[in-house]
């Protein structure tokens, strides 16, 4: 078993963090001998085109679909008979599958409607039965239409669903975990779940078998690559975020007048709200703690989260001094966060400050999508140093400092961060390389390349 647990080697130009060990890939089942036929399977998410389903699932497939080494690329979804876009949004939700349609072609998008509890990716253990059941000849009939030779698993559930129907049907077909998360302990943070639930426990034996099984488990991050590799994964590789960066305008990139001023804006986009992954007081204590060093810098704040509720909150915790610094907006899509994000020349990644070991822990792999659309128009990361993820990156590439939120970041962290945003450019280039869209599939690609012919498929336990 030990000889079968590898990583991923990526040719040189492919690679997200550069490895010098594992398979050559030399025999790999592709390459030149057999095109890549493609299943992007998610199961218990909603499918939308304009949230990050958009960017990190359907925009794959359709850069995958223009792949020269790719035949054939197709998504099937399975998701909740009730789920949010029926509330929020009623008839209007249909808008969105059409746009997926109009991106990928309606003849590679195949939706099935489960009947399941919303719960997204989530279920207990008495919960899962209603996500499969009835539904593994589907998905046999889906890879047998397609003739598909590879299934991109996003999410374990997903991931857990392909290698039963591979196994119950024999199919000749190579699974790619594609984690983004580790779901199990996440659970416990957001409480879907406790540590000491026997959900934990059933996640964490299905996450081992997941890992041992799948033909190689993708991870968005280098810590959470380490991770899968300590809990026995059989092959991994690292393929970051994707990011919009279609419409970028370097001028707005190279704009220093805000430096020269000696009045910085800050940006922070996404969810806010105590008690979850993005804690606003963490913020407002970050950016206080940068305005210590710089007095007149600014924070914009891009979220749908309540405007209101965030200033009473700021108010709360005593920091009324700072509310004539920030300003609220939202957008509607990734695309116009872009836009806004150009217009700012430092970004934050508060998160939240972990409680405990097992926190800590969980914090190690953090990248988040917002750090991908971030680095991409440039903005240097004032980061938590406890996301490990977005955190070795931005150091690795001289894009960002690591503050501890318990002191927040030091004058000399704010003197490297401003001048690493007289360098958004440099910055930018870098990560559009890192995240676009165009290259991860590329990456992909080579990934799926370097998987053998005829590895062994081990049996999952029941």
């Amino acid at each position: 078993m030990e000889a079968a647990r590898q990583r991923a080697v990526v040719p040189a130009r492919f690679q997200g963090i550069p490895r010098s060990h594992g398979h050559s890939g030399d025999d790999g089942f592709a390459g030149e001998k057999c095109m890549i036929r493609l299943l992007y399977l998610t199961w218990g998410e909603v499918p939308r085109m304009s949230s990050v389903y958009g960017g990190q699932v359907v925009d794959v497939v359709a850069a995958l679909q223009h792949h020269p080494r790719v035949e054939h690329a197709a998504l099937v979804a399975g998701y909740p008979l009730i789920h949010s876009g029926m509330v929020r949004e009623k008839w209007r939700y249909r808008h969105q599958l059409a746009a997926i349609r109009a991106r990928i072609g309606a003849e590679n998008f195949r939706t099935r409607r489960i009947p399941v509890p919303p719960v997204g990716v989530y279920p207990k253990p008495h919960e899962l039965p209603l996500f499969f059941f009835g539904h593994h000849a589907f998905l046999a009939e889906e890879i047998r239409r397609h003739r598909a030779n590879v299934i991109q698993c996003r999410s374990y559930v997903a991931a857990l669903f392909a290698l039963r129907v591979r196994e119950h049907y024999g199919l000749d077909i190579k699974v790619v975990f594609d984690a983004r998360s580790l779901m199990p302990d996440e659970a416990c943070i957001s409480g879907r779940w406790s540590r000491e639930s026997d959900a934990y426990r059933f996640w964490k034996e299905q996450e081992k078998q997941i890992l041992a099984t799948a033909d190689v488990s993708n991870a968005v991050s280098k810590p959470m690559q380490d991770h899968y590799d300590r809990l026995g994964a059989r092959k991994t590789a690292l393929i970051h975020l994707n990011a919009k960066v279609d419409h970028l305008n370097e001028a707005r990139i190279a704009d220093v007048s805000r430096l020269d001023a000696g009045a910085p804006l800050l940006a922070y986009a996404g969810y806010l709200h105590e008690g979850t992954w993005h804690d606003p007081r963490n913020l407002w204590a970050a950016f206080a703690g940068f305005r210590r060093h710089c007095p007149n810098a600014r924070l914009l704040v891009i979220t749908k989260s309540a405007h209101a509720q965030l200033r009473a909150g700021l108010a709360a915790e005593g920091l009324d001094g700072l509310a004539d610094a920030i300003s609220f907006t939202s957008a509607e899509s990734p695309a116009e966060t872009i836009q806004l994000l150009q217009n700012a020349d430092i970004s934050v990644l508060s998160y939240r400050t972990p409680a405990n070991e097992f926190e800590r822990e969980l914090a190690e792999p953090v990248f988040a999508t917002k750090t991908a659309e971030y680095l991409a128009v440039g903005l240097p990361l004032l980061v938590n140093h406890f996301c490990g993820g977005a955190r070795d990156y931005a150091i690795s590439r001289d894009a960002g400092v690591a503050y501890d939120p318990a002191t927040g970041p030091t004058a000399d962290q704010v003197a490297t961060l401003l001048r690493q945003s007289r360098e958004r450019v440099r910055i930018s280039r870098t990560a559009r390389s890192d995240f676009s869209v165009t290259d991860n599939a590329g990456r992909l690609v080579s990934l799926f390349e370097s998987l053998p012919d005829s590895a062994p498929a081990r049996r999952l336990e029941t």
